[in-house]
């Protein structure tokens, strides 16, 4: 299930390449920490959702210089892009995460948490001579071997919020006995009644899609050994 629609892709894909290229190898950052943050901002969590004032409304540095600001990380706006006559490995890397994570339909923190940044920037020889596929079928089955072996998405929301399974049970109003079976994979949050999913999302502050397990296509799975 991609992220957001494909009219968005394109525009996605060159924004969050010129954004890391930018924070490298123009403001000096380190790239895996620039990532961390992202992630874990609102700009990050509206860029994953198809937000088109992200999408569409910034460019890569500006979409630096609004990460900067809304996480007080220094003052970016004083550096300026310099032009390079190549596409750097860290251009890459914002090119086929920005892929990758449309395509999964999964957050930032996930991708991330199963391909860090400095590994993905250590795969640009040879990918970078690939078509962009190649790196998603690789993420894709990292990222389903991180879910199966990781806490669910509930799991981590909860824990995020500072809710035992006893607190989430009784401010949502669903039973103990569903939570667990929730976050132990025994039963599938995503086949859940709508009424139960906005129940704990609300208790727990986030959408209702934020809960649902990620479902990467079989057919990814399938193409990479």
């Amino acid at each position: 299930m991609s992220a957001y629609d494909e009219l968005y892709l394109a525009d996605a894909m060159a924004e969050l390449a010129c954004f890391f290229d930018f924070a490298v190898n123009d403001y000096g950052a380190e790239g895996s920490e620039v990532a961390e943050l992202f992630a874990m901002s609102g700009v990050g969590r509206e860029f994953g959702h198809g937000n088109p004032r992200v999408l569409g409304g910034l460019s890569g540095v500006e979409l630096f210089w609004e990460l900067s600001h809304e996480l007080g990380y220094g003052d970016a706006r004083g550096t300026e892009p310099r032009f390079r006559f190549g596409r750097t490995a860290d251009y890459w890397a914002g090119w086929v995460i920005a892929r990758a994570q449309w395509e999964l339909g999964v957050t930032f923190g996930e991708l991330f948490l199963a391909v860090p940044y400095d590994a993905v920037v250590s795969l640009y020889h040879p990918y970078h001579e690939a078509d962009e596929s190649k790196f998603v079928q690789l993420a894709a089955r990292r990222v389903e071997r991180e879910r199966l072996s990781g806490p669910t998405r509930l799991a981590a929301l909860r824990r995020e919020a500072g809710l035992s399974q006893q607190e989430l049970a009784f401010r949502a109003k669903v039973s103990l006995r569903s939570i667990q079976m929730y976050e132990q994979r025994k039963k599938d949050v995503n086949h859940a009644q709508a009424a139960t999913v906005a129940s704990l999302a609300a208790v727990l502050g986030c959408r209702m899609e934020d809960l649902l397990e990620v479902r990467i296509d079989p057919a990814l799975l399938a193409q990479i050994a």
